[in-house]
């Protein structure tokens, strides 16, 4: 179960962020929870002193004159025992570069001012992200796998759950590259029939050139899947309702 903490001084939005994300939660059945929230560094302090464990947290970067601000905070709640991966929540998208510098290691940045529907899916990626990251980052768990034969007769093996996509290569004859979470590619002589028999349930063909993982695909946007790495592929005419009623029923 991901545990997920919200820290914003603005209790409007606060409130907006947890009905979201508690929506983006049941619409897609994850294994998340929000598990808190504080709108000061005491409180997010006391609550994570109080409930040690991993987290996904999204903190606000601007508390107001006199207050820490989120770079401040994500250092302390890092020094409290608590495992946190922090998205910065703004609406001033040029701090970006003051986090980057002050070390503070991001695991991301949210637009506030993005519409609803906007917001929804930026928070989606975020939560399927750190699903990732959680379940990679667990020992002693087997993954379910696959093992790919290159063409210089070497073997590599790929989890299925870090599989993206799969693309068929236009310039290739029976080429098809795997795209993975980590941003690595590799091409294999196969085709997308084969390699959709090959791992099962949870992949779908949304064109004749590309094969999607369900669980990482976000919106379909003018004939555009979404992926949780803001990757944009094709999709069919004839699968759009197909996607469109996943979507709804994930």
């Amino acid at each position: 179960m991901l545990k997920i903490f919200l820290c914003d001084d603005d209790p409007f939005f606060l409130s907006l962020e947890s009905d979201l994300i508690t929506r983006c939660i049941r619409r897609n059945r994850l294994p998340a929870e929000v598990a808190g929230m504080a709108r000061t560094l005491s409180e997010a302090a006391a609550f994570l002193e109080n409930n040690p464990g991993e987290y996904l947290v999204f903190l606000d970067l601007d508390f107001g004159g006199g207050q820490p601000n989120g770079i401040d905070i994500s250092f302390a709640l890092k020094r409290g025992g608590s495992r946190v991966r922090t998205v910065f929540t703004t609406n001033h998208q040029e701090l970006a570069m003051e986090v980057l510098k002050s070390g503070a290691e991001p695991f991301g940045f949210l637009e506030k001012g993005a519409d609803m529907e906007q917001l929804s899916v930026n928070l989606l990626r975020y939560i399927r992200m750190a699903l990732n990251t959680l379940e990679s980052s667990r020992p002693g768990e087997d993954r379910p796998s696959v093992i790919l034969s290159t063409g210089c007769g070497e073997q590599v093996r790929i989890d299925i759950p870090d599989i993206l996509y799969l693309e068929a290569e236009k310039n290739l004859s029976h080429g098809i590259t795997y795209h993975t979470v980590n941003g690595s590619q590799l091409t294999i002589i196969s085709t997308l029939d084969a390699e959709a028999q090959r791992l099962g349930e949870g992949f779908l063909r949304v064109h004749r050139s590309y094969l999607a993982a369900q669980k990482h695909i976000l919106a379909l946007r003018e004939g555009y899947l979404l992926l949780s790495n803001r990757d944009e592929i094709p999709c069919s005419v004839r699968m759009r309702k197909e996607v469109s009623r996943m979507l709804e029923h994930l």
